[in-house]
């Protein structure tokens, strides 16, 4: 039996993939990308989850953060690797309203990203965006292990040992959270579940 703590980052970051293609934004996707970056804080794949991951409102600065930190020059990434993630960032800092396309369309076809000069970039509003979670957590590479422990701690892995609802700030030292007895316990689990929906995913696309 293939247990949870058998597998690698490489496996975690694709069945966190697989998670957030079939059910968007899940608590189990939340679990296996923390687990995936503890067992490698640099996976591009995880990275990437990770992002999406937080792309919603209230979360959005650490999404940005987590590819600002990638791109950085601080993780070493192959050219596919970059070039997705770089991608990603682009297709975010859009639908985050800090680039616009110049015929003012607002409903754009996949085409249209295809040309990035025909896209105007706010960077001053961008930069103050991002720097709601960089300037207080003190530096970039902070902001994206902050965005780590978020992820664990909305994914029930880790909790404030005095704090039901911590803040902001409650993430920012690393020594602020602990892991919880359901984080062990995740870890013993059987991947049936993980191997059944890979399985799927795969049949579908074969199948199309």
């Amino acid at each position: 039996m293939t247990r949870i703590a058998d597998l690698n980052a490489d496996q975690l970051a694709h069945h966190a993939l697989n998670i957030f293609i079939a059910q968007g934004r899940h608590v189990e996707g939340a679990r296996v990308i923390h687990h995936a970056l503890r067992l490698d804080p640099d996976h591009p794949g995880a990275l990437r989850c990770l992002s999406d991951f937080l792309a919603h409102p209230g979360t959005e600065p650490f999404a940005a953060a987590t590819l600002e930190h990638a791109l950085s020059g601080a993780v070493p990434l192959s050219d596919e690797a970059r070039a997705t993630l770089d991608n990603l960032r682009f297709l975010d800092i859009w639908s985050w309203g800090f680039s616009r396309h110049r015929s003012g369309e607002t409903n754009l076809g996949g085409e249209a990203f295809q040309n990035r000069q025909d896209f105007e970039f706010d960077g001053p509003s961008y930069a103050a965006f991002l720097n709601t979670v960089t300037e207080p957590a003190g530096s970039l590479q902070a902001a994206f292990q902050a965005a780590h422990r978020i992820c664990g701690l909305m994914s029930g892995l880790l909790r404030h040992p005095q704090k039901d609802n911590p803040a902001f700030e409650d993430v920012l030292g690393p020594d602020e959270l602990v892991e919880t007895d359901a984080y062990r316990q995740w870890l013993a689990t059987p991947t049936d579940d993980l191997d059944a929906l890979d399985q799927a995913i795969q049949a579908q696309r074969q199948a199309s």
